[in-house]
């Protein structure tokens, strides 16, 4: 499914009465009892069995709420000596980003980027060249050549392969205050209700490339 396609998937979150209702309960200030009541009360998420449909009409309810964004590990690609050279990046934790819905539409908010569409996207085989290779995320115990598609080292078991996973796709694009354009492109799995993972890229002045593996946990 193209990024296209999934972005008009999500915006068959506001075609619902579901996502509707959804809508109103947002309203709730971040971090309010109101906020962690509708948490609670939503019934527990699986990505490895939940079907799209079933997300979109309303199991998406249960993901509404702050998590914290987890960085790293990845790289960066640095100019020297007319070369770009890439350089490993460390894990990075710390900033909180809160999911909720906008006119009827799952989006992400972030206070770096602002209001993000999230688009959803069906469960399918792995795409050889959408992941990240294995040293360039510091899995030296895995084969040369190896795909990572998601931080299984910081998630622990999975219940599932993430080609049993269903995904949320984040894009977000805004000026970098030098006149040319800063792109993120992030490709989460959902675990569950408090779990998602993936990878993230980011492209930025002078041809700047940073890549690597990204988490988000229910704060």
């Amino acid at each position: 499914m193209t990024i296209w396609r999934a972005l008009a998937v999500a915006a068959l979150l506001g075609a619902s009465p579901a996502a509707e209702a959804q809508t109103e309960q947002s309203n709730a200030a971040p971090g309010s009892l109101a906020e962690a009541s509708s948490f609670f009360k939503a019934p527990p998420l699986d990505g490895c069995r939940i079907s799209i449909d079933d997300l979109i009409k309303g199991g998406s309810q249960a993901l509404r709420g702050q998590w914290v964004v987890q960085k790293g590990p990845g790289e960066t690609g640095l100019t020297a000596g007319g070369r770009i050279e890439m350089v490993a990046l460390p894990q990075r934790s710390g900033e909180v980003l809160r999911l909720g819905f906008r006119n009827g539409r799952m989006v992400a908010d972030s206070a770096a980027l602002g209001f993000l569409p999230i688009g959803v996207e069906d469960r399918a085989p792995l795409k050889p060249g959408t992941g990240l290779r294995a040293e360039s995320v510091g899995r030296g115990d895995l084969a040369d050549g190896t795909e990572v598609y998601l931080d299984d080292l910081a998630l622990g078991a999975l219940p599932c392969g993430a080609d049993q996973l269903l995904r949320l796709n984040l894009q977000a694009e805004h000026d970098s205050g030098t006149g040319e354009v800063l792109r993120q492109d992030i490709r989460l799995f959902l675990i569950d209700q408090g779990r998602m993972s993936g990878t993230y890229r980011e492209t930025g002045p002078g041809g700047r490339l940073e890549r690597g593996l990204i988490t988000l946990m229910r704060r």
